[in-house]
């Protein structure tokens, strides 16, 4: 069985940005040499609509130097299930690529700029994967895309609900902001104001320096973008070049209104009033709003795998679908007692998963530096560590494998620890043993013991609540000595064997799985 404790999947340690006080992207602005000759002639390029695409995906984790303030565990799932949902229209799913990368490094957690995030992904990249880093700051965005490099996520915008995952992809993959030239204002510094009431330029200027094929600081270059007008007359050729994304020019956050659209009002060069469509993952609307690329997009997304990113594609035969059935849990049961330094979890393998998610914390809500977390490929696991006795715990459970993420975890169940390790005090009974032990439901199972010398000694069968379920009077006899235990029904969890003499107490756990 294999075991990774997760020991930074614990509540942030550390301060974090707010959500509401992160830019929504910091990805360049701009539009690559290949985007643009697409464009000039869509139906040119090989796009297969049909067809799922599998692209992998290398996700690093980057934490506190002391290796504290990971993005969670369950919490990737949430937002790794989000992003495929994200692009299940499209027919592009993503999956894991080897194992999960933690970097420990205060640095690249907090950086302040795109070119340490560009340092941070030059050294850890994994060649033909989207390279994926969740950290607490990135640069004061949400998130970004270095077309030279990977992804950075802010921890804070991953949640189920957001799609801040889905929107730095879709600049992976070639496609740009509706309101491309607006993200510093009519001018590429800002400091032109405009107001939204009078019409727009008939072109905006951005910066385009960080955009390029590989990184080279050098001089500030300043492009000119086209302003999409509202009649579409310029739409191959203004903004982000795609007809089906009607105009924007608000490059900051915004909430919908009622129709799914901004609220701010804005008038194109020729003075046509319109107003934001909010459903566009690749805009700037609220994650409550944001719902589906467009099929010009898609289109575009799919031909750049194909052409630009084909090396992505070397897998395409995925992973059954992990079950969305309820994981059962077996052992233990609910409020049960349980070994407080060898805690044994179990529960009923779930079809087609290859992980499991264990949560282990002494509060339901499994946040605190108390919780612990382990990713295991099997259905049980005794605690590598020990828990404090005579203390409630609670536990669950989540099953994935590298191609499926959406299987909710098991609700919160509750066990006590205490300390009920097996012992023996009867000098005259050596090496006992409950054979088999586990024991699978509806199997008979005995004690076996050596005896120095023959003697007499009571059975009693317990249950981990106390309760007596059987007793029987033994009459041992010298050497070897084997006693079935009268078989019933017994629900999965841990029981105990007592032997009871004049010398002394000897106690045995039995696991029923």
């Amino acid at each position: 069985m294999f075991i990774a404790a997760i020991l930074g999947f614990a509540p942030l340690l550390m301060a974090q940005p707010a959500k509401s006080d992160l830019r929504p992207c910091g990805a360049p602005p701009g539009k690559s040499a290949w985007l643009m000759q697409y464009q000039q002639n869509p139906q040119l390029h090989f796009r297969s609509i049909d067809t799922i695409l599998y692209v992998p995906l290398t996700i690093h984790l980057v934490g506190q130097d002391n290796g504290s303030g990971y993005f969670s565990q369950n919490q990737l799932l949430d937002a790794l299930c989000r992003l495929n949902s994200d692009y299940e229209e499209s027919n592009i799913q993503f999956f894991i690529e080897g194992d999960i990368r933690y970097l420990p490094n205060s640095a690249w957690n907090n950086h302040a700029d795109v070119l340490e995030g560009a340092e941070m992904m030059f050294l850890n990249n994994v060649e033909h994967t989207i390279n994926t880093y969740f950290v607490s700051d990135p640069a004061g965005n949400c998130g970004y895309n270095l077309p030279y490099a990977g992804v950075a996520i802010a921890k804070g915008c991953g949640g189920p609900s957001d799609h801040t995952w889905a929107h730095e992809v879709g600049h992976n993959l070639s496609v740009q902001h509706p309101f491309l030239g607006w993200e510093g204002g009519v001018s590429y510094d800002g400091s032109i104001a405009h107001n939204f009431s009078d019409p727009a330029p008939f072109t905006v200027t951005y910066d385009y320096t960080y955009f390029k094929d590989t990184l080279i600081v050098d001089t500030l270059i300043i492009d000119t973008a086209l302003v999409e007008l509202v009649d579409g007359s310029n739409c191959t050729i203004a903004a982000d070049g795609f007809c089906d994304t009607s105009p924007d020019y608000i490059a900051g956050r915004w909430n919908c209104n009622g129709n799914g659209q901004s609220p701010q009002e804005q008038t194109d060069p020729t003075g046509a009033k319109f107003r934001s469509d909010g459903s566009l993952i690749m805009g700037y609307s609220n994650d409550a709003c944001q719902a589906r690329f467009t099929p010009e997009q898609i289109a575009a997304m799919r031909a750049n795998l194909y052409e630009v990113k084909a090396d992505y594609l070397y897998n395409q035969t995925p992973l059954a679908s992990v079950s969305t059935a309820p994981i059962s849990i077996t052992a233990p049961l609910q409020d049960e007692l349980v070994q407080y330094d060898a805690a044994y979890l179990e529960w009923e393998p779930l079809e087609n998963a290859t992980h499991y998610l264990v949560q282990v914390s002494p509060v339901p809500s499994f946040t605190g530096a108390l919780a612990s977390n382990y990713i295991i490929t099997t259905n049980s696991i005794t605690l590598p560590e020990a828990l404090t006795i005579d203390r409630n715990y609670y536990w669950r459970v989540r099953g994935y494998n590298s191609h499926s993420f959406c299987n909710p975890a098991t609700g919160a169940s509750r066990f006590r620890t205490a300390g009920i390790t097996a012992v023996n005090n009867i000098p005259a009974a050596a090496n006992l043993l409950v054979i088999p032990n586990p024991v699978t439901i509806g199997q008979p199972f005995s004690l076996e013991f050596e005896a120095a010398r023959p003697f007499s000694a009571t059975l009693r069968l317990m249950a981990a609540t106390g309760q007596l379920l059987q007793a029987q009077t033994l009459a041992v006899q010298a050497g070897n000595n084997r006693f079935p235990i009268a078989h019933y029904e017994l629900a999965p969890g841990l029981y105990f064997v007592w032997i009871e003499s004049e010398e002394g107490r000897a106690v045995e756990r039995v696991v029923v799985r």
